[in-house]
């Protein structure tokens, strides 16, 4: 599997080092969902990181789109926990998470609520929070989806409307993102000497900048991609903390980052709430 391409290699790799590849990892995932329950999962296909070529060892998760041939019964359900329950023994990380969908789920707009299985750090849910049920995933799979199992994603029919993904960003942006904007300025300003972890300050100060990506281009980018595109259109005096993130990134998001980036992050999540809604 390379993340450049959208088709699987067809072998799994051998674990180098302590760092399992994505291959290694798709490939123990399947060995264990065809022995627990041999035919349920007909498709199986990559988004996020590894498909946008951004895909960090050991620190990135592997985002999938898993695809029975019916939406799952509560039997199919308990199956499902079995198999990540094996999984999580047999190779704790990087976790396999994502929805199992219907192939019919795939071929009409993604409905918020959809009863559907999901797994989220590795862990199963069988409820209508899924939040990778939206028009960006579906954007993502049909455009960058890497195969693993299944037809090309592009045969599928599946929708792509470019209104409904900006719809979807400005919804996000200004729920989750805004109240985050506040959240993070408030610790900020309670605890000026608190240090954050790496991961939440990669979150902040290039998340919301992928949404904006989205709601100018109708496309998708990576964590890195929106560093890279917020260094150019973000104000100037969030140059510093930028290139604080992607480094961050690269690096493998570990270790504590200085308050002084993480207080930055908060008034570039404003910035772009405010330019997407000015501007679209």
């Amino acid at each position: 599997m390379t993340g450049d391409g959208n088709s699987w290699s067809g072998t799994v790799q051998p674990v180098t080092g302590s760092t399992i590849d994505v291959p290694t990892a798709l490939g123990t995932f399947l060995d264990i969902a065809d022995s627990v329950h041999p035919g349920l999962v007909e498709g199986l296909y990559v988004v996020g990181s590894f498909a946008l070529d951004d895909w960090v060892p050991g620190a990135s998760d592997i985002d999938v789109v898993v695809v029975t041939a019916e939406p799952a019964t509560d039997d199919d359900y308990g199956s499902l926990r079995t198999v990540h329950a094996l999984l999580q023994a047999r190779q704790p990380l990087p976790h396999v998470d994502g929805p199992y969908l219907a192939w019919g789920d795939l071929v009409v707009e993604p409905a918020t609520g959809l009863h559907r299985p999901w797994t989220l750090h590795g862990e199963p849910h069988h409820d209508g929070d899924c939040f990778e049920i939206n028009p960006i995933t579906w954007y993502t799979l049909a455009t960058y989806g890497v195969t693993v199992r299944g037809p090309d994603p592009a045969t599928l029919g599946i929708p792509t409307d470019v209104e409904a993904r900006v719809r979807f960003v400005i919804d996000n942006l200004q729920t989750y993102w805004s109240n985050l904007a506040d959240d993070v300025a408030a610790v900020c300003m309670r605890e000026p000497d608190r240090g954050f972890d790496a991961v939440s300050f990669v979150w902040c100060a290039l998340g919301a900048l992928r949404l904006h990506y989205t709601a100018f281009t109708g496309d998708v980018t990576s964590k890195r991609g929106a560093g890279e595109y917020g260094l150019q259109i973000a104000p100037d005096r969030f140059q510093p903390m930028l290139h604080a993130a992607l480094a961050t990134r690269a690096a493998g998001e570990a270790g504590e980052v200085q308050p002084l980036y993480m207080a930055d992050t908060a008034e570039l999540i404003r910035w772009v709430v405010d330019d997407v809604l000015s501007g679209t």
